[in-house]
């Protein structure tokens, strides 16, 4: 049974049928406060068990939470998967602590989310970074390319796992193929953070899911383009992977609450259901079908990125225009809110939930500035920042519960901080990839890049 129908067991029944002394203290809505019963509504609040008989436990799932793995491991071909109500982050966690312990080497693309450090710190893994291939047309990152992870498994033969994101948070797809062959060829783990490709199973995308093209884990974010709220998500491990399952379910035992939400589990479970029906599958096609007409009917002063990348991430850019510009015009006089700019681009996030009725709006405004700029000769630029990889000094992990003790951190400006040992973590929302961690030698590219994205010019340092 699943939880969704086991819910609505419980409404037929009527709530009251089950005198609950239970959390959540709630009662299923017998107290809401009347303003979130305004924001959330009461079905929101009779949904919201414990575990209370019959509604099994996500700990140690052996009833309808059991069945739902079951039914999502068979929809994704995978050896399991499983079910995440505290986003990608858990997962990515999870991943990480089951597969290296304190001081193994884990090869990481420098792109990676803030959960993939975090990781390392609670893992005590050691990343060896590499960065992925820039795009200076664009100032994007781009895909990690085969060769450079081939190079440094080769030179680094203690390295356990490598971990790469893809689709990036632009939508670009690295050769993940390759990269498992490689990665089987010299024994190690692949993880993919596939946290931007929740859409890749069921529709005509130019790449595959991680865990069919040979990856051992990805893990999908639902909520980023699936259609479920913040924050479901899944976990997979390949069919082909050694991995054993009950590693990751220990693993994610030590992470995730003891209280997970049903609202998000059957959340989970009820997106699934649908993206696997066959009006699911006819709604991505739909919708990759409105996006292809959107780009095809944008004025020719505006350029969308075309290469091996995921067509729900639109990044375009304008002729005569900064993105920063272009922002500013569609926010205050279009009401329409992108998901990030830069000097050079613009990227918009679009998923199961966008019409084309949202996107014929878009292309409106977007076509009425790009008018604007017709005649004009400007043209934006390519990029002219360099980034360096930061040098450690000190281990990420050493250097984070270092950083705890304040009596070991000093405030410098940037002048002043330069060449010095970074004792925090700068990360840049969206989306969320870090700048400068504990334990690096703070660059001129750290400071630039840190002032450029996030107007930062004060940096704590260790003493």
């Amino acid at each position: 049974m699943s939880i969704i129908r086991k819910i609505k067991d419980y409404y037929k029944r009527g709530l009251n049928s089950n005198l609950l002394f239970t959390t959540p203290s709630h009662s299923q809505g017998n107290f809401i406060p009347e303003d979130l019963k305004y924001v959330l509504g009461q079905n929101f609040y009779n949904s919201d068990f414990s575990e209370i008989e019959g509604f099994d436990n996500l700990r140690n799932p052996s009833g309808i939470i059991k069945d739902i793995l079951d039914k999502l491991t068979e929809v994704y071909k995978s050896k399991r998967t499983f079910l995440l109500t505290n986003g990608s982050t858990s997962g990515v966690l999870a991943a990480v602590l089951s597969l290296l312990k304190d001081g193994d080497l884990i090869l990481t693309a420098r792109n990676c989310h803030i959960s993939v450090c975090n990781a390392f710190i609670l893992s005590g893994a050691a990343p060896v970074w590499i960065m992925p291939e820039y795009n200076k047309q664009w100032d994007i990152y781009t895909q990690v390319n085969p060769e450079q992870i081939e190079l440094n498994l080769n030179k680094n033969p203690e390295i356990k796992a490598v971990v790469l994101t893809s689709p990036t948070y632009e939508g670009i797809f690295s050769d993940i193929s390759t990269i498992a062959q490689i990665c089987k060829k010299y024994g190690v783990f692949l993880i993919v953070d596939e946290a931007h490709g929740a859409l890749l199973n069921f529709g005509a995308f130019k790449s595959k899911p991680a865990i069919l093209c040979g990856a051992d884990i990805s893990i999908q974010s639902l909520h980023k383009t699936a259609g479920a709220p913040n924050p479901c998500a899944l976990l997979h491990i390949s069919k082909n992977s050694s991995i054993n399952p009950e590693t990751i379910q220990s693993a994610l035992n030590l992470i995730n609450t003891t209280s997970p939400s049903y609202p998000l589990m059957a959340a989970v479970e009820g997106t699934v259901d649908y993206l696997n029906s066959q009006a699911g599958r006819v709604a991505v096609e739909k919708l990759l079908n409105s996006i292809s007409d959107f780009k095809t009917g944008l004025n020719e002063n505006i350029t969308c990125y075309e290469g091996n990348n995921d067509p729900t991430k639109i990044l375009l850019k304008f002729k005569g225009k900064s993105g920063f510009e272009v922002s500013e015009v569609l926010n205050n006089k279009y009401n329409i809110e992108e998901e990030f700019s830069n000097n050079l681009s613009m990227l918009f996030i679009t998923g199961i939930g966008t019409d084309k009725d949202k996107l014929y709006r878009l292309s409106n405004a977007l076509n009425s500035i790009a008018k604007e700029t017709a005649d004009s000769d400007k043209l934006t630029s390519s990029s002219e920042f360099d980034y360096v990889l930061p040098k450690p000094a000190l281990p990420l992990r050493e250097a984070y519960f270092c950083s705890i003790n304040q009596e070991n951190i000093t405030k410098l400006n940037a002048k002043d901080a330069l060449g010095k040992i970074s004792a925090q973590t700068l990360t840049a929302y969206p989306p969320g990839i870090p700048i400068i961690m504990p334990g690096e030698i703070i660059n001129t590219q750290t400071i630039a890049l840190a002032e450029k994205l996030l107007n930062h010019t004060v940096f704590a340092v260790f003493k």
